[in-house]
């Protein structure tokens, strides 16, 4: 067996072999020196002396050869070390790709083993970030991410089962799988309490404005069971310094679930009568995918 030790350059290995004509000896040496191990023969010993050019190699002694160093590759062979060993993704139906879950990839094989791995899935809507990765010595480690794509994905089927595969021929646990399981939910939908909210103030004689009451509105999923609205709320046109603040600005709603959102005016003294104008817009994947709210203040 070869030496796990992290100093050793090569290591020789004697192999005999019986013909008619007598017996054969030789040496494989091989050479860790480098990235990937290497296998020669060297010191071949005839039955005749010493191996020259003019003494013809019997075709059984050159399979024994052939023999010993696939025995040899077989000791420093890789091991593939994964973590982890399952993935899980919840995605919302027709969104598109994923965020990327990261495997780690470690080569447990013996010192001089070297790992190259080519990666494939089971479905088309599971995809890796590389194709293969490659390089990796013994307790080395590379990594890789997996992406799950909805776009061709629905609810009705959810979860969906899907297998990625890590190959690499000369290694001892060759293949290995990771099992995905891919939890689809369905399309949430945005609904607001009112599509108008209407503030009204009168304007000083001199200095600050008196407070504007506060006003709400409700931000609603009613999607159906198990969709879940990610939402924010923004401002639509902007230059509308007198909207103080409007909280919160985003959030998560599962299916019939609500969420208020309180609306704070404080007009600049400096502002003149009039009718003033800013929309709201609530937006975030969904089947309507955004719902505006106008905020009108009158100023007399």
């Amino acid at each position: 067996m070869p030496l796990s030790a992290s100093n050793l350059q090569f290591q020789d290995y004697q192999f005999r072999v019986v013909t008619p004509q007598g017996v054969w000896r030789w040496t494989t040496r091989v050479d860790l020196s480098l990235a990937n191990p290497s296998y020669v023969v060297r010191d071949v010993l005839t039955p005749f002396g010493i191996l020259r050019d003019s003494i013809p190699l019997p075709g059984a002694v050159v399979l024994e050869m052939a023999n010993g160093i696939a025995l040899l590759q077989q000791q420093f062979a890789p091991n593939i070390l994964l973590d982890p060993i399952t993935l899980t993704f919840t995605v919302d139906e027709g969104r598109g790709v994923s965020t990327a879950q990261t495997i780690l990839i470690t080569n447990n094989g013996v010192f001089g083993s070297l790992l190259g791995v080519s990666l494939s899935t089971s479905a088309p809507y599971l995809k890796t970030s590389v194709a293969s990765l490659g390089g990796l010595a013994s307790n080395v480690a590379g990594s890789f991410g997996v992406m799950a794509d909805s776009t061709a994905l629905v609810s009705d089927n959810s979860p969906y089962a899907a297998t990625l595969t890590i190959q690499d021929p000369a290694a001892i646990n060759n293949p290995r799988t990771v099992a995905v399981a891919i939890v689809v939910r369905p399309r949430a939908t945005i609904t607001l309490s009112v599509l108008t909210l209407n503030f009204a103030v009168t304007k000083p004689v001199s200095g600050a404005f008196p407070a504007i009451p506060v006003q709400t509105f409700d931000i609603t999923n009613t999607g159906p069971a198990g969709s879940l609205l990610d939402f924010q709320t923004q401002r639509l046109l902007g230059g509308s310094e007198w909207l103080l603040s409007f909280n919160p600005t985003e959030g998560e709603l599962e299916s019939g679930s609500t969420q208020q959102v309180s609306v704070v005016l404080q007009c600049p003294e400096d502002m003149g009568t009039g009718t003033y104008t800013e929309t709201l817009r609530v937006s975030g994947y969904s089947l309507n995918f955004f719902q505006d709210i106008v905020l009108n203040l009158v100023i007399s």
